[in-house]
């Protein structure tokens, strides 16, 4: 059946108002586990330096190891210098200007654009530092036409402690030189990433005293991750009467060498896996998150939101890590 005749219909109405909703939805993500996470201190210098020691290896030889005759005389022993570790403080920022008009007009879902952008970019910043630590990033010194850079997780877990996976060549992340970790990593050939690699990873950062509490890796490897025997959460019990849940997905994963968190990240390498132990880690800030006014040249307000920080691996040995596993 069809409208009256002369209906005066909403697509004919001229002055109809905006139905715009007075909220932003967000649909970035925001979550930084790695930063939020480690342990925060302070630096003093663009500079900063810290100590690692390790214990005298157990002794093991044969006949009692550590024994000693009745009254044997006294004989000292050797003493092994700590060794002392270094990386550039790095200044991340986000600039931004908002005209003076844009902050008076009526907006829906903030009351002022300035103060909103101001939360905005802070929240970006956040998510570029937890980039920067997470990536593949040799310490650089910078100069007066470059910026300084500070090494990355990636980059200050070694050597050794740079796993091959099976059937991998020139895997390596050189040892860091004078104590920075200016050293690039190489990735070795692209090869599955299987448990067994896995496991061998979590051994190799025991063996070297660390306790690896996290597993952190990104999504496509998350998804092979959950086909991996050693996931805690597969199973859940049900109470009676309730419906039973799905698990697809690992939550915790148990080895030999304990139970490690599984975290997704979104900001690491697709193709790597870091075995960590998070009391390793620390963000050490020259400058903490700010913001600073920038004088005015115009009918705008000029911001800057800027920090100076450098990452800390308190014992890189303790953690190991996979690369180019697909």
């Amino acid at each position: 059946m069809g409208a009256p005749t002369g209906a005066f219909a909403a697509h004919n109405q001229v002055g109809i108002r905006e139905d715009l909703e007075d909220i932003i939805y967000d649909i970035s993500p925001m979550e930084t586990f790695f930063t939020s996470t480690i342990s925060k201190g302070k630096a003093t210098n663009v500079l900063h330096d810290w100590q690692t020691d390790t214990l005298d290896v157990p002794n093991t030889t044969a006949g009692g190891g550590n024994a000693f005759i009745e009254g044997d005389d006294f004989s000292g022993g050797a003493i092994t210098a700590t060794t002392k570790l270094r990386n550039y403080c790095q200044i991340s920022r986000k600039d931004f200007v908002v005209t003076r008009t844009a902050n008076k007009v009526n907006t829906a879902g903030r009351k002022e654009e300035l103060a909103y952008q101001i939360v905005r970019k802070g929240d970006a910043l956040k998510r570029d530092i937890e980039t920067a630590v997470l990536r593949n990033n040799a310490a650089t010194a910078g100069s007066s036409v470059s910026a300084r850079v500070s090494a990355s997780v990636e980059n200050m877990i070694y050597q050794t402690n740079h796993i091959m996976a099976s059937g991998q060549t020139t895997a390596s992340t050189a040892a860091p030189a004078s104590g920075i970790f200016s050293g690039a990593v190489t990735d070795g050939s692209a090869t599955l990433f299987l448990e067994a690699d896995l496991k061998s990873a979590l051994q190799q950062a025991w063996s070297c005293g660390g306790t690896t509490d996290v597993i952190l890796l990104p999504a496509a490897l998350k998804n092979k991750f959950d086909l991996f025997t050693g996931i805690a959460t597969r199973f859940r019990d049900v109470s009676a009467g309730k419906q039973a849940q799905v698990i697809a997905a690992a939550d915790v994963y148990v080895s030999s060498f304990g139970s490690h968190k599984v975290v997704l990240s979104r900001y690491m390498r697709a193709s790597v896996v870091l075995c960590l132990d998070m009391s390793t880690w620390g963000l050490s800030w020259l400058d903490k998150m700010h913001v600073e006014d920038i004088a005015k040249s115009g009918d705008a307000e000029k911001r800057m939101i800027v920090s100076e920080w450098t990452l800390v691996g308190k014992s890189p040995t303790a953690n190991t890590k996979l690369g180019n596993v697909n």
